[in-house]
């Protein structure tokens, strides 16, 4: 059974902000989608890719999912201390929603280690080795790598060609949120301290990970075996 890919409109970072703002009114979700509807509208013309915009949005911040849900609370409270982490909490909701945007962003990131250009037949090549060749698939390439540009992770060398954006993590709890994300898309409730430094489809964030944080850190429990630091989530949500 082919994987389903469901990313088919390209996102902005004002729309994505957006979204979460709303979350502050405790909208019922008819009012919460006419709001949206309403915002969309002055940049989409279309009323189905303002439908499918507004699904796609609502899916990351508003629909009830239990992988989801159980980072979105944590991601909210970090863009509410602190706006400068809105790109991280939107990039990893994306990761959690989406299993096409986690395969093209570990591609990206395993390209970047070898190449300075990112190319995208390149990349699209590889996901239909691994996907399928679909023409959702390859719409969907398109509206992901634009979204990338949009929020500020690629910038454009010329036609195809790509160059990451760099940005770096170092607050202690954006950190953690990012460690959390980690430890729940590799779905087995822990990780080694060395895969938490070395997951590609975190490739636009330069970070950090020092033992001391877990000393210090409630989220999560530490063990050594055989030499190798063990992570482990305490609790799925705050």
């Amino acid at each position: 059974m082919s994987k389903m890919v469901g990313l088919s409109r390209n996102l902005k970072m004002t729309w994505l902000n957006k979204a979460v703002e709303l979350l502050s009114e405790n909208l019922p979700e008819a009012e919460y989608k006419n709001r949206l509807n309403e915002y969309l509208s002055f940049e989409i013309k279309s009323a189905i890719n303002v439908r499918k915009t507004r699904e796609i949005l609502m899916h990351i911040w508003y629909y009830d999912n239990t992988f989801v849900t159980s980072l979105r609370s944590e991601a909210l409270a970090l863009i509410q201390k602190d706006s400068d982490n809105a790109l991280l909490c939107h990039w990893c909701l994306l990761l959690a929603e989406y299993p096409v945007f986690v395969d093209i962003c570990s591609l990206i990131g395993k390209l970047s280690e070898f190449e300075n250009e990112i190319i995208l037949a390149q990349i699209k090549q590889k996901i239909f080795d691994e996907w399928g060749e679909r023409a959702t698939l390859y719409h969907s390439i398109d509206k992901i790598i634009a979204t990338m540009k949009n929020i500020g992770v690629l910038h454009t060398e010329k036609a195809g060609r790509y160059k990451i954006i760099w940005h770096d993590v170092t607050k202690p709890e954006a950190i953690s949120f990012l460690i959390s994300t980690i430890i729940c898309l590799e779905n087995k409730g822990y990780c080694t301290l060395r895969e938490l430094s070395e997951k590609n489809y975190m490739f636009p964030f330069r970070y950090q990970i020092k033992r001391e944080m877990f000393l210090t850190d409630e989220n999560f429990t530490i063990t050594n075996v055989a030499g190798e630091l063990i992570v482990s989530l305490k609790k799925t949500s705050k």
